[in-house]
């Protein structure tokens, strides 16, 4: 299988950031699965589920009112989805969250290779970081369901994750859940929920 490292069109305005991408590509490719931060998988699948798919959370966060929280990218494992959306984002702040220290080691390390200074790396659990008025992105760290319990005692918060379009039967007085569908390539579709407390 070749690796073609296409965008889909609804995210062309990421073409501008496709070098960029393609470095952090290489290094999930190879420091990433050399460390242990992600599994072996083929090049085009890190292309298709790591970096693309960590786009289209990128495009709900321009969508979303009040974009002018902290986003916290919780479990992120190897940067999954912060890094690409940091990458195509230079004017936002994002903090990565992640328990595990050699792994918080590594993306401080790769913060450093790709010049990220809209990046922050922090050695924490994900719990310790949830509070009022934040936005949190995860990509495949939390299912939606959970996600409902971790956070209905908070308030003003936005949470973004990965979904297989399911319907959660949420409190419609407690959570505002909007359910998106996109296309990965041009043949496989994906779901992402985002998750407000009212």
């Amino acid at each position: 299988m070749t690796f073609e490292p296409q965008i889909p069109s609804w995210g062309n305005e990421y073409k501008n950031y496709l070098e960029r991408l393609k470095s952090y590509h290489d290094w999930l490719c190879k420091t990433g699965i050399n460390n242990g931060l992600i599994s072996e998988k083929p090049l085009q699948y890190i292309w298709d589920e790591f970096i693309i798919h960590s786009l289209y959370f990128g495009k709900i966060l321009q969508n979303i009112k009040n974009n002018d929280k902290n986003i916290y990218d919780l479990g992120t494992g190897g940067g999954i989805p912060g890094i690409p959306i940091a990458l195509t984002n230079p004017n936002k702040l994002f903090t990565l969250v992640d328990i595990s220290e050699s792994r918080a080691f590594e993306l401080q390390r790769l913060k450093n290779i790709l010049n990220l200074e809209n990046v922050e790396v922090l050695n924490k659990s994900a719990d310790a970081v949830l509070t009022n008025n934040n936005t949190y992105i995860s990509r495949c760290f939390i299912s939606s369901k959970d996600v409902l319990k971790n956070i209905k005692q908070l308030k003003n918060v936005t949470y973004i994750v990965s979904s297989n379009g399911e319907n959660l039967n949420e409190n419609k007085e407690k959570f505002h859940v909007k359910q998106e569908k996109f296309t990965i390539n041009s043949t496989n579709i994906r779901h992402i929920d985002v998750i407000n407390v009212k």
